[in-house]
C-alpha cells in the first residue's frame, strides 16, 4: 500500500464510531458474530465490518466459503428484503477459501470500505439503513451489524 493509501485508511477511520449487535448465529459447532462495526465519520460515509468465526465444539472443525469474499454486506431500509447487496456488485476471487479451527480456535474476517456512495448508488435516498453481514459457508449466515445513516452530496 503506499503511503497516500495508508494515510488515507488511517485518517479515514481516525473519527469513527464503532458498535457491535452481539447477535451470534451457531452452526455445527461453528458460532459467526460481527465484532465491530466501524462508521467512519466522512462524507460520504463508509463502513466496516468485522466478523469472527470460532470453533466451541471440542473437536477441529473446518469451514469453507465459495469464493473470496468471505464477508459481504446488505443494506435493509426498514423492510425484510434487502435494498442493497454488495454480492450482487463486486467481483470476487473464484479461489474457494477454507478456514481449518482448532477446538476454541477462532479466525477473523473483515468487509473492505463501503462507501454510502455505493450503497445508495443513483436510486436509494439519503436515510437511515439496517446493515448486515453475511457469509456463505454452505448455508446463508447473516449477522445484523446496526444502524448507519447514509447519505451522499
Amino acid at each position: 500500500m503506499t503511503a497516500f493509501g495508508v494515510l488515507l485508511a488511517i485518517s479515514t477511520f481516525a473519527a469513527c464510531q464503532e458498535s457491535v449487535s452481539g447477535l451470534d448465529h451457531r452452526i455445527d459447532g461453528i458460532t459467526y458474530r460481527v465484532t465491530s462495526f466501524a462508521i467512519a465519520d466522512s462524507f460520504p460515509v463508509q463502513l466496516r465490518i468485522s466478523v469472527e468465526i470460532e470453533n466451541e465444539s471440542t473437536t477441529s472443525q473446518s469451514v469453507t466459503f465459495p469464493d473470496g469474499c468471505v464477508v459481504l454486506v446488505r443494506a435493509y431500509d426498514g423492510g425484510t428484503k434487502p435494498v442493497w447487496d454488495m454480492g450482487l456488485t463486486v467481483g470476487c476471487t473464484q479461489a474457494l477459501v477454507q478456514v481449518f479451527l482448532a477446538p476454541r480456535e477462532s479466525a477473523e474476517f473483515h468487509t473492505g470500505l463501503v462507501s454510502a456512495a455505493t450503497i445508495l448508488g443513483d436510486s436509494l435516498p439519503n436515510g437511515e439503513y439496517r446493515i448486515t453481514a453475511y457469509l456463505r459457508p454452505g448455508q446463508m449466515v447473516e449477522l445484523d451489524a446496526g444502524m448507519a445513516n447514509l447519505a451522499v452530496p
